[in-house]
């Protein structure tokens, strides 16, 4: 071969046949692989609502060193609200404030002022003085406490998410008591007169069930007086109906509805964000609780929350430190995540890649982030794990989790 076409290919990455090098050999990567991961796992211990130990003291370090600690979660867990709480009474010291949960703007409100009024009990209040849920993921009791934990710690709830299905109910007393008019009061009658008659009751999905022209008209009659505060709460009915649409009506597609409730995600943390900063004078270290904290999207058509906040803190000066609360074992509760029933981890459990590192006894922390140098040695994984080294920088993996206890229940079932 010519020297100059040698010297081309080689400049080019492209080797002769007999330049080859070797491939690596499987036990030898797998062995690299498990030394990175024992070096970089830590333990901690759930007991009695707290976590301690190693493991959640290098969390609290991780967490000191940013401005935004996100943690994504398995819905529905016992032991992951209370996860989340003990973290962030430790954070709290070290300059966190907000905590910004998958709820609705107005419903993170309502959580907000009931829990300073009264502390759990009231929220547990306002949660079941409904028949179905009003508030998304609150109607559990340790979400609830867990919720009551960071706001007597200090926190105000951010609501980042559409407000929940259920919750015309809770809206339609709000735009009850806000009405100062006789147009206004029967307009909001005539709304609950008709969930009550064509949505599905007061315990049917009326915020997705009701037409677009219905929560118009009702938005119609607020106009004239021009109530920022009612106007503000009908459009988040609106964006969350247009959401909801392909799930309950015939309208709308699924495409739409993902990436417009990311998008409505992202506005809202960032209003918030900004609010925060017009009264406060500085940008707020903030605590999210949160399905949607990966960096990267698995369907690859959206830019996900958590990929969007790195960036854009990023752009800011700031950092992020993303956490994923999974399942080692146990029973899960059915949830949007999946159909319930015995834990299926998502990173594998008992057959998966980590295995031999995570402990039957202690929930297993594993930094993730070590892993990356070599992320394309690790051929040998499956890709939802190959994914996650880049989408995520710890792993929590709780062992025999329990199904959270319901307040009151989603009419679908658990």
């Amino acid at each position: 071969m010519p020297i100059f076409l040698t010297t081309a290919l080689f400049l080019l990455g492209i080797a002769s046949p007999s330049a080859h090098a070797q491939e690596p050999d499987s036990a030898a990567v797998r062995a690299a692989f498990d030394s990175i991961v024992a070096a970089h796992t830590y333990t901690a211990t759930l007991e009695d609502g707290q976590l301690t130990g190693p493991g959640a003291d290098w969390l609290e370090a991780r967490g000191r060193a940013v401005d935004h600690f996100l943690m994504g979660e398995r819905h529905g867990t016992a032991e992951i609200p209370k996860v989340a709480a003990t973290l962030y009474e430790r954070l709290r010291d070290h300059g966190y404030g907000p905590v910004a949960l998958e709820i609705g703007s107005f419903a993170g409100e309502a959580t907000t002022e009931a829990l300073r009024q009264g502390g759990y009990p009231a929220l547990r209040n306002l949660v079941t003085r409904y028949e179905s849920p009003p508030i998304a993921f609150l109607n559990r009791k340790e979400e609830s406490e867990m919720a009551a934990r960071m706001v007597e710690a200090g926190a105000p709830i951010w609501g980042i998410d559409y407000e929940f299905i259920y919750s015309l109910p809770m809206h339609l007393d709000a735009l009850a008591e806000e009405a100062k008019t006789d147009r206004e009061r029967t307009a909001v009658q005539n709304t609950r007169t008709k969930m009550k008659e064509a949505w599905g009751g007061e315990t049917g999905p009326a915020v997705a069930a009701a037409p677009p022209s219905a929560l118009k008209a009702l938005r119609a009659a607020f106009e004239p007086r021009g109530d920022e505060t009612a106007l503000a709460r009908i459009d988040a009915l609106l964006e969350s109906n247009a959401i909801y649409a392909p799930y309950v009506r015939t309208d709308g597609s699924f495409f739409e509805s993902r990436v417009r409730r990311e998008t409505l995600m992202k506005e809202q943390l960032i209003d918030h964000i900004r609010q925060w900063e017009a009264e406060h004078g500085e940008a707020p270290k903030v605590f999210h609780k949160n399905a949607h904290t990966p960096k990267h999207s698995s369907e690859g058509i959206y830019i996900p929350l958590g990929g969007f906040m790195a960036e854009w803190a990023r752009a800011r000066g700031e950092d992020t430190f993303h956490v994923m609360a999974d399942c080692q074992s146990g029973q899960i509760p059915k949830t949007g995540q999946g159909g319930g029933g015995e834990c299926t981890p998502w990173l594998g459990g008992e057959d998966g890649p980590f295995a031999k590192h995570l402990r039957e006894n202690k929930i297993t922390i594993i930094d993730l982030r070590a892993l990356r140098p070599r992320y394309f040695d690790w051929d040998i994984l499956p890709d939802k794990l190959h994914e996650a080294i880049v989408s995520i920088d710890a792993y929590i993996a709780i062992p025999d989790v329990q199904h959270s206890e319901p307040l009151n229940a989603v009419p679908r079932g658990e």
